[in-house]
């Protein structure tokens, strides 16, 4: 007892160095509890922040596209744009933040008068083709497609759907069903 009677003594006249050597170990932990929870809470806002868009083309009617490759396909009709990424104009979409995406295509073709139309449609990054999907249009009948793919996308980067460039037979424009079956969707799976 007394021992810690001249240990206190000591401390409180300031001489001596263990007790100094256990604060300072103190205060690093707390700098390094303080450092990791900031950590933390960044990765759980990551986990929170929300990227997804369900676009289709407008109600009323057939949509007609004349295949011109290279040019984004626009799905005006925007049921769900979280993180503000989808343009209903362009028709692309430009990632908010870098991470893991999933995307959707999915498309019901009308007939045209040529019988065995086929159409290539193309989920593209740049210039990288992510998914494509063939649709083979018989006389006045409906013909359905989809496709899907997870893939990595930087911030910035613009994700579209296109026609696809490889050869195909088409007599006329292709057109789509308009009551919400033709549609294009984006969803952030894990942001960076």
């Amino acid at each position: 007892m007394a021992n810690n009677g001249n240990d206190w003594k000591r401390s409180a006249d300031g001489s001596n160095s263990e007790l100094q050597k256990v604060i300072e170990a103190l205060q690093a932990k707390v700098t390094s509890l303080e450092r990791e929870m900031s950590q933390t809470k960044s990765t759980v806002a990551k986990c929170q922040q929300q990227v997804a868009f369900t676009a289709h083309f407008n109600k009323g009617g057939p949509t007609t596209h004349s295949g011109s490759y290279d040019v984004p396909i626009a799905f005006s009709q925007v049921e769900l744009n979280l993180g503000k990424g989808y343009d209903s104009k362009s028709g692309v979409f430009t990632a908010p933040v870098a991470g893991l995406y999933l995307f959707h295509l999915y498309v019901k073709g009308v007939g045209t008068k040529t019988a065995n139309d086929q159409f290539q449609l193309a989920i593209v990054n740049g210039k990288s083709e992510l998914a494509k999907v063939t649709l083979h249009s018989e006389l006045y009948k409906y013909a359905r497609t989809s496709t899907s793919v997870a893939t990595h996308v930087e911030a910035g980067q613009k994700v579209c759907v296109k026609f696809h460039d490889w050869p195909v037979r088409h007599s006329e424009p292709f057109s789509y069903d308009n009551w919400h079956d033709t549609s294009f969707t984006g969803v952030l799976i894990c942001a960076d």
